[in-house]
């Protein structure tokens, strides 16, 4: 018997003057029937993307306030959270990402929430979780959100040049990793020290967790590496980075993996939402973007990650004016649909979707 399609419900942009796009934004996060999965006291995280500092494509700090009020109303306890990243920047270790989110908005006088990061104080803290699938037998997620009782994943759907696009999967494997499980998903590979640029001050030594760095002229990581990637964040010179020399499909089978971990941790109490404005070319982690790809349209929410995705993916190449896809005429090396095919394969959510326009 075939599996039935997934709800994705969906309100437009299109709008008159009297009618507040937040009032959509709530309406379709109580179409998700949070009641049902949510319960009074819980500590719900709303996970989002900061946006790396000097971006104004991210997601804008006003769309959470519906639902940050709904999870309040509920008598849920709501935080905003996000994980460090992997490459050296504004959001590298939790004291610059706070900064860089409340910079970027996303603050306790703005939104009434507090803010936490959820993987420690540069990406250490973690949570294993079982997955025995084909690439990955566990996966590290972020202890804050691994900890929490329930999920909502608020996310700027937009394009990314290792998945093609970056909306609920993204946001929930990328997003919710650590610092190592990072490195996991992009690299198969021990960092890597440029010569050149380091000083020798160690630095990096004293914050392996595994012994793995030794020092002559320059440091050197030897194959006692365990791949967290804290020598990454903590070298002052930036002389340290990883490998890009992972395939892009394996990248996007790892995220669907990655994916599963936290749904796995959170018990399934998770709802997506998936703001479609904005839609950038690259993902959010730039310090820049260049100019959308097509015009906004609107939001979507669901409780099936692939189902949101995918729906928000067509939706984007139906308003071209050709119909043709952006993302790939942007990224045509890549096999997007690599990450549904692998979802399929591993049971994770549905890529047939019913689409629901709550304005109709």
């Amino acid at each position: 018997m075939d599996n039935p399609k997934s709800k994705v419900y969906f309100s437009s942009l299109k709008n008159t003057k009297m009618t507040s796009p937040l009032d959509k934004i709530s309406r379709l996060f109580e179409m998700c029937a949070p009641s049902k999965m949510f319960s009074k006291g819980d500590l719900i995280a709303i996970k989002v993307h900061f946006g790396e500092l000097g971006n104004t494509a991210f997601l804008r700090p006003i769309f959470l306030r519906p639902v940050i009020e709904s999870l309040k109303t509920l008598g849920t306890k709501p935080f905003l959270t996000d994980t460090n990243t992997l490459y050296v920047g504004m959001r590298t270790n939790s004291v610059d990402h706070l900064h860089n989110a409340a910079l970027n908005g996303f603050n306790y006088s703005t939104l009434q929430v507090p803010v936490i990061i959820a993987d420690g104080l540069r990406g250490e803290q973690f949570v294993t979780i079982e997955v025995g699938h084909e690439l990955l037998e566990s996966v590290s997620i972020a202890s804050e959100i691994a900890n929490a009782d329930g999920m909502v994943v608020v996310s700027h759907f937009k394009g990314h040049e290792v998945a093609g696009f970056g909306g609920a999967i993204k946001n929930m494997s990328m997003g919710c990793a650590c610092r190592q499980g990072k490195l996991q998903m992009h690299s198969i590979t021990r960092p890597v020290v440029q010569a050149s640029l380091c000083t020798a001050c160690g630095k990096c030594i004293e914050n392996c967790q595994t012994q793995a760095i030794d020092i002559d002229k320059t440091a050197f990581i030897s194959k006692r590496c365990v791949g967290c990637a804290r020598c990454i964040a903590v070298c002052p010179e930036k002389a340290i980075s990883h490998n890009w020399d992972e395939s892009s499909s394996n990248i996007q089978k790892k995220m669907i993996e990655y994916a599963s971990g936290t749904i796995k941790a959170l018990n399934s109490r998770l709802i997506f939402i998936n703001v479609l404005t904005s839609i950038s070319p690259a993902c959010d982690c730039y310090k820049g973007n260049d100019m959308p790809i097509t015009g906004d349209l609107g939001f979507m929410a669901s409780i099936d990650p692939i189902a949101i995705d995918r729906a928000s993916y067509e939706m984007v190449i139906n308003s071209t004016p050709k119909k043709t896809d952006p993302f790939k005429e942007i990224y045509s090396y890549l096999d997007i649909d690599a990450q549904f095919r692998h979802a399929k394969k591993i049971g994770l959510g549905n890529a047939d979707y019913n689409l629901i326009d709550i304005d109709k």
